[in-house]
């Protein structure tokens, strides 16, 4: 992907993210942005594209990210909880706290 393709599919994403109604600082979309992609490659790498995201374990990523949105939004959300979730469950309840105000 070149810079011009990179700078198309971040603004596709930051669209999404505003359009969803979450009211997130550019640096927040883009720390999502970037697990997104992360996950994305390496699910390629791990050769994952025919298995089902509801197998697959929250990365470490999408952890750290959802407990730091959860102290933010003052969420109750142990490690615990957050190393019991696959990558959709992580992926959902990140939509949602993103979605509170």
């Amino acid at each position: 992907m070149d810079k011009t393709e990179f700078v198309k599919d971040f603004n596709e994403f930051n669209d999404a993210v505003r359009k969803s109604g979450a009211e997130l600082e550019t640096r927040d979309v883009a720390m999502l942005y970037a697990v997104f992609r992360k996950d994305l490659r390496a699910d390629r790498f791990n050769d994952h594209n025919n298995s089902s995201i509801d197998d697959q374990m929250a990365t470490e990523k999408q952890k750290s990210y959802l407990l730091n949105l959860a102290k933010a939004k003052n969420a109750k959300l142990t490690i615990d909880d957050v190393d019991k979730m696959t990558k959709e469950q992580a992926s959902k309840a990140i939509d949602a706290l993103l979605e509170v105000g």
